[in-house]
């Protein structure tokens, strides 16, 4: 499935691929575990932290920010009845990972995966990439919206 949608008037969002491949509907998960996504220091330096630049720092603390982001957004459209950041894992709860694949000055890539609670089977899959990345604050926020949207839409399927 691909699907093209603007975001702020700075980047432009492109979904690479969705997939949902429970068998049982997602609507019948009752909370959401976020574990931070990981993000491999390659991507953003090679230089020794002490000798980070601030933009190479920003880029570090990242993933936390991204989380937190995913979180509030989630949070505000009353999916679930529990949202945490790394709280337990029950039969009705769904893990969202995931893990930045690209990370530059004009484009950020990301894939996130939730996974069952109990089985830690993947149960859907999220690919996606912001072109056009001049402000990495507004891009997290943009992309935080659009992994709540995917866990929106799929509600139902």
């Amino acid at each position: 499935m691909l699907m093209l949608s603007a975001c702020a008037a700075s980047s432009t969002t492109v979904v690479d691929e969705e997939v949902v491949t429970n068998k049982q509907p997602m609507a019948t998960y009752k909370s959401l575990v976020i574990r931070n996504f990981e993000l491999n220091r390659g991507l953003y330096t090679s230089v020794p932290e002490a000798r980070m630049s601030e933009r190479e720092r920003l880029y570090a603390r990242m993933p936390d920010e991204l989380a937190e982001q995913i979180k509030r957004y989630v949070l505000s459209r009353h999916i679930y009845q529990d949202v945490t950041r790394d709280g337990q894992t029950t039969g009705t709860a769904l893990v969202l990972k995931g893990r930045f694949t690209r990370l530059g000055r004009f484009r950020i890539s990301i894939t996130a995966t939730l996974h069952d609670g109990v089985t830690g089977q993947e149960v859907a899959y999220f690919r996606q990439t912001l072109w056009d990345v001049f402000d990495t604050s507004q891009t997290l926020s943009n992309l935080a919206r659009e992994v709540a949207d995917f866990i929106d839409r799929i509600q139902y399927k």
